[in-house]
């Protein structure tokens, strides 16, 4: 088991989770949709627990994990940030946008559980935000069928 691989890929994930947390709660200040608000701001509590879950494994061996966003993730939101002018009038544009991103993240993880060495602890804290994630993938794609339907 290599702890700074470990380490490393908590780190990138924590870095992720930050990224999606700062997004979600950015779209959910500029939307007037109280339900897309809601759904925004539970989803950004949670990747907030996730990161701090991971946080502390990371912690727990030896690490100092940065608590930061990417270029990557500035660069998404700059992208929502030009879609938010129009939030309240083309939400599936958001959403659309919500669910690649979510799905890159399911991506980041399945590449971890896949190919770090990772102890039953750290694994187990993996599968099981890797499962909630794709379970608000489900919930956002039934949101925007109800979105689309109102739109129609």
């Amino acid at each position: 088991m290599n702890i700074d691989q470990i380490k490393s890929s908590l780190q990138d994930l924590i870095i992720r989770l930050q990224d999606a947390e700062k997004g979600y709660l950015e779209i959910s200040k500029a939307t007037s949709n109280v339900e897309f608000k809601n759904w925004l701001e539970k989803y950004a509590n949670e990747r907030h627990e996730f990161h701090v879950e991971l946080e502390n494994h990371s912690k727990a061996l030896g690490g100092n994990p940065e608590v930061k966003t990417s270029f990557l993730g500035e660069l998404h939101r700059i992208f929502i940030d030009i879609k938010l002018n129009a939030i309240d009038e083309d939400i599936t544009d958001i959403i659309n946008e919500i669910e690649r991103g979510s799905n890159v993240l399911i991506e980041d993880y399945d590449k971890v559980i896949n190919e770090v060495r990772l102890p039953g602890d750290v694994a187990t804290t993996l599968l099981n935000q890797r499962t909630r994630i794709k379970e608000e993938i489900e919930g956002l794609k039934a949101f925007r069928d109800i979105v689309e339907a109102v739109e129609a």
